[in-house]
């Protein structure tokens, strides 16, 4: 796999979201989700981010609360994922979309039914560890890592442009989708380069 667990499992949960909420047609939704839904999903979050600290202090020798686990780190992983595709997607739709859309990403807690099977099923074959369902899995984890990046490009270039809350059609958006997707690559890549240049400097085996 290109990334650890819980990246696998951040990510595959981003992408998996965004193709759930598009393929159901709330793909322009520009409203939250109620109030006891988001701090559920708050909730799942701060879930990755106890677990991270755990492994944290186990790596540098600390008293901790339990032995990490990948099984664990990919599960956290993929509920922080889902809960990034619930905010980041209205929050985008709501600087791009001229015309309002009173779809909510999230409307109700049976729309979780949307979700969760999907969820488990990544979880099970990321668990499976067979290199049948390791490769999609391995695309698709890669993919929700640039849309991520790639979101942030396109939020800095519609607001430097000045273009926020005027585009009417996908077809509008492709220009900046491109060169957004090509901008992450290439930062992903000195990103990629300069974690090799730190560990080769502190003499860290990559």
């Amino acid at each position: 796999m290109p990334l650890c667990s819980r990246n696998t499992g951040i990510y595959l949960g981003f992408i998996v979201t965004l193709i759930i909420l598009y393929a159901s047609g709330r793909g322009k939704t520009r409203a939250l989700p109620a109030k006891a839904l988001i701090i559920t999903l708050v909730g799942g979050i701060m879930l990755l981010a106890i677990d991270g600290s755990n492994s944290f202090l186990v790596d540098l020798g600390l008293p901790h609360l339990y032995q990490p686990h990948n099984l664990l780190r990919l599960a956290t992983g993929l509920i922080t994922g889902f809960a990034m595709g619930i905010f980041v997607l209205p929050v985008i739709n709501d600087l791009i979309w001229k015309y309002s859309n009173g779809q909510s990403s999230l409307p109700s807690w049976k729309a979780l039914m949307w979700f969760l099977p999907v969820l488990l099923l990544c979880f099970l074959a990321a668990a499976s560890n067979s290199q049948l369902v390791l490769y999609p899995l391995a695309i698709l984890s890669s993919l929700g890592l640039l849309s991520a990046v790639g979101s942030v490009n396109i939020i800095f270039m519609i607001l430097l442009r000045h273009r926020d809350q005027s585009f009417t059609r996908y077809v509008e958006l492709l220009p900046f989708c491109g060169i957004a997707l090509l901008a992450a690559s290439g930062e992903l890549l000195v990103l990629a380069q300069l974690k090799v240049l730190l560990l080769q400097t502190l003499s860290i085996p990559l």
